[in-house]
Parts: structure tokens; sequence; C-alpha cells
């Protein structure tokens, strides 16, 4: 079944609404729901990641930084704290294998954070595909399909997509149909309250029992 990820805004305004907002996706059926790191150097990003770990039970915490450096730490606190549920997308550049080497833990013991290289293309996304447990990549289901088709290895590597919130139910039946037969993991969205009702709605058959009635 195909999975959903939130990208979630900054926090403003009272905490409770947004923590209130983060349990419906929870509820809903979101599988993580995304935050982006901030300043490495602010403890409030990881404050945040803390305040919805306590809230939500499930829900996988993904956060976005550029680099580990400096914030590495955090990320693995919090990766201990919650059973391993931090998610971290990082961007390909010149610290990147620097990067992989800090978030990753050598005691199996310890459970560290998932890592994801959030790629800008295709081809980015091709070079990345050996180095981290998935990719994130922008574009279409064929992208995702010809990534899938090239992948070798490890069956649990995770393919995301960023896409745009489908405008109504019956485009979002249809995407996340197109996106499961390409061979994506999941898909990660922008904020939109409608995300709430159409995990709601995902699996459901429209009420056609008054057509029913009146045809006998």
């Amino acid at each position: 079944m195909l999975k959903v990820g939130v990208k979630l805004p900054p926090a403003s305004g009272r905490i409770g609404d947004f923590l209130a907002d983060v349990t419906a996706l929870e509820a809903a059926g979101a599988d993580s729901v995304w935050l982006p790191a901030g300043n490495a150097s602010s403890a409030e990003p990881w404050i945040l990641l803390g305040a919805i770990a306590g809230a939500a039970h499930r829900v996988r915490l993904g956060t976005m930084v550029d680099s580990a450096a400096g914030c590495a730490p955090a990320l693995h606190s919090l990766a201990r704290l919650t059973g391993g549920r931090i998610v971290v997308g990082i961007s390909p550049g010149p610290d990147l294998r620097q990067s992989l080497e800090l978030l990753r833990i050598p005691s199996s013991s310890q459970p560290g954070p998932q890592i994801l290289i959030t790629c800008r293309s295709r081809d980015e996304a091709e070079q990345a595909m050996l180095l981290a447990d998935g990719v994130t990549v922008p574009g279409g289901d064929e992208v995702v399909r010809e990534l899938r088709a090239s992948q070798t290895g490890d069956s649990d590597f995770e393919l995301w997509a960023e896409i745009s919130i489908p405008p109504d139910r019956a485009g979002w039946v249809q995407t996340m149909s197109a996106y499961e037969a390409a061979g994506a993991t999941g898909i990660i969205l922008s904020w939109d309250p409608r995300i709430v009702d159409l995990l709601r709605s995902a699996g459901e058959q429209d009420d056609r029992t008054d057509l029913l009635i009146a045809t006998g």
C-alpha cells in the first residue's frame, strides 16, 4: 500500500493546534510528517520533534537537513527516544558522505535514524540509490517507474515522490494508484487540511444505495 508523508509548515500560533493537526494526520493513516530542520545550532526544531513524538505514537518523524554536521547527536537522541521513528532527508552535496557516516550507528543495538537522500533529478537519484535507505525525487510516476526498474540490491529500499496535492478525491485515487503501480514507496505532499479527509476516504467505495433503490 502506498504511504503518504506530509511536509508541515513551521509551527506558529498555538502549539496545541499544530500538534492536533499531527495527531489527525496520524489517525487518518499518514506514514510520516516532515519538518524543516532550520538552523542546526538552534534547539527549536528538535524540541518540536520531541513534542510531536510525545503526541503521536506511530507516525514517523522526518526532518530535512543540508548537512548532518552539528545535528547528528540530536538526531541520534531522538531516534533512540522514539524507537527508531526518525527519518532524515539529506541533500546531496560535497558533505554527503561525511553526513552519512555521522548519521549511521555502528552498533545495531541502538536504533538510528533512517536516511533518505532528497534528490533534485532522476540522474541525481540514480547516483544516490546505493548510498542510503532511500531517495526522494520530484516528478511523475514514470520517473519513479524507471528508477525502480534500475534498482539493484535491497528490496526494502524506499523510493518517494514529492508531488502536489490532487484537486479532488477522484484525482487522489488516480494518483495513488499510478504511483503504487510505478513502484513508489510513497508520496510526499505539502500540508493542506484536505489531506486528512483524503486519507480517511482512501479505499472507501462511493455510496450508490440511492441508485440501487431507484432502479430496484
